[in-house]
Order: C-alpha cells, then structure tokens, then sequence
C-alpha cells in the first residue's frame, strides 16, 4: 500500500505516462540555463515523438511537460531529466546523492504487439548517484533499484560534452548506456506461459536488458527568462532483451525520440 502511494505521488509530479513510456526522454533534455540562485525553477511545455512501448516499431506524438527545480545547487532537486533527488557529498565537480525515479505503466490497449500481454504497473525506482560536472563536460552513473510495476535493478550511464556555440547557442552530445537485471528484463520483455497462450508468442525469459546509444540536445537562449531546446536520442536495445518476440518478431530493437520544448525559468 505504501509504495503504491509513493508511485502514485511521483507519476503525478512527472505528468503523463506518455512521456516516458519510452525510458529515453528523462535522458536527454538538459538542465535550463539560468543565473546562480537559493532557487531555480523552470518549466518547458513541448511536443515528443517516441516509441509507443520499449521496443516498439510504432511511434507517437504526445505532449511534453518538464519541470526543472534546484536548491542551492542541487541540494535538493525535481525534474525529469535527473529525477527527485538530493544531494548529500560534494568535492570539487564531482557529487553523490540519493535519487527517486518514476517508470511509467505499459497498457496492452498501447500497440496492437502487446494485445494479451496484460498491463505493466507504473514503477518506482530508488538507488544513488554519482555525478561530475563542469563548464565543458557533464557526466552520471546511477544505480537504482525498483519497486511497484517492476523488482529489479537498473543503471544508467551518460556523458555530455556541452559546447556554446554562441553565447546564445548550447549544444550538448553524448553517449548513454542503460542496463536492466533479469527482473526487469522479465517485467518488460519477457513472456510466461500465460501470455504465451493468449497471444500465440513463443515463451521467453530474457536474462539481461542492455540499451546504448547516442543523445543530442540544442538549446537557443532567448533572454534571461526564456529558452527553446530541441533533442533527440537514438540507439540499440541489446542482450537478450533484443530477442524477445515484443522487439525482434513484432517491433524493433532501434529505438529513438525527438522533442521540441519551450523553457521558462526565473531564480531567486
């Protein structure tokens, strides 16, 4: 009960489960640029294109809402790129922390491959952080552990090289590498007897999730206050995952999104 509560409250702070069906959009749009402050609060409101599940050869638009809010630098933070978390050590560029992220449900009614499938329960997923970040690289490991829709454990890697191309002009690229343990493999890509009777897919246990890939955002600041940023990921899903009947028999182990969002901040 409690930790259906605790999932509930972080789907509502993140939005709709439409924009991270994919598990690449929490990758890729980077913090706004904004002044030194206690606060900084941003919202961007958009558009993104993503697969309708992971794994999936079908794709959608869907409305994009992205909030971004920081104390004393990161002390404290909630936004959809890093998730909800705090900072607990700092040294230099590097810091290390505790952060709470959301994985939204998968609904069989989605895509016509995941007819008999059964719905996935929206999850959440705790663990830690390690982080480094200056003026020209920023990079992260996470390791998490999830509860809800899924048991297993989950980590993500990334690292961005950020050029300002003008003083209005940021561009930020770099790889992501995303691995998921067995449950989580199972909970997402897997098919148990049941399933495979309703849906006449072979039975599967995939041991292992495994994404790589590549991410790019372009951020055009207006003013002080305002900002547009463009970005995109595209990459491969790989281990066993890549063999399940959702991904090779009915969708496509390239998986990949593109968005466009509109940023408001202000500190204080």
């Amino acid at each position: 009960m409690a930790q259906g509560v605790l999932v509930g409250a972080v789907m509502l702070v993140f939005g709709t489960p439409s924009q991270s069906q994919s598990d690449l959009t929490p990758q890729v749009l980077p913090p706004a640029p904004a002044p030194a402050g206690e606060w900084r609060v941003s919202i961007g409101a958009g558009a993104l294109l993503s697969p309708d599940y992971l794994g999936s050869d079908r794709y959608s638009f869907s409305p994009l809402l992205s909030p971004d809010i920081r104390w004393r630098e990161d002390t404290l933070f909630l936004s959809l790129r890093d998730g909800l978390g705090a900072t607990l050590l700092r040294h230099g560029n590097v810091s290390m922390g505790l952060v709470l992220r959301p994985r939204f449900g998968r609904d069989q009614d989605d895509n016509d491959a995941l007819r008999g499938m059964g719905d996935v329960r929206a999850a959440g997923e705790g663990g830690a952080f390690l982080r480094y970040a200056d003026p020209n690289w920023r990079g992260s490991l996470e390791l998490r552990q999830g509860f809800g829709g899924h048991s297993g454990l989950v980590a993500d890697a990334r690292l961005d090289r950020v050029l300002r191309l003008r003083p209005d002009i940021i561009l930020a690229a770099g790889p992501r590498l995303s691995w998921g343990s067995e449950d989580f493999a199972e909970t997402y890509f897997g098919v148990d007897a049941e399933q495979a009777r309703r849906t006449g897919y072979a039975r599967f246990a995939p041991q292992d999730y495994w994404f790589a890939g590549v991410a790019a955002s372009l951020t055009l600041v207006l003013d002080s206050s305002w900002s547009v940023t463009a970005f995109g990921e595209v990459g491969r899903i790989l281990g066993d995952a890549a063999d399940s009947p959702l991904v090779d028999g009915r969708g496509n182990a390239t998986q990949g999104v593109l968005g466009l969002a509109v940023g408001w901040q202000f500190t204080r």
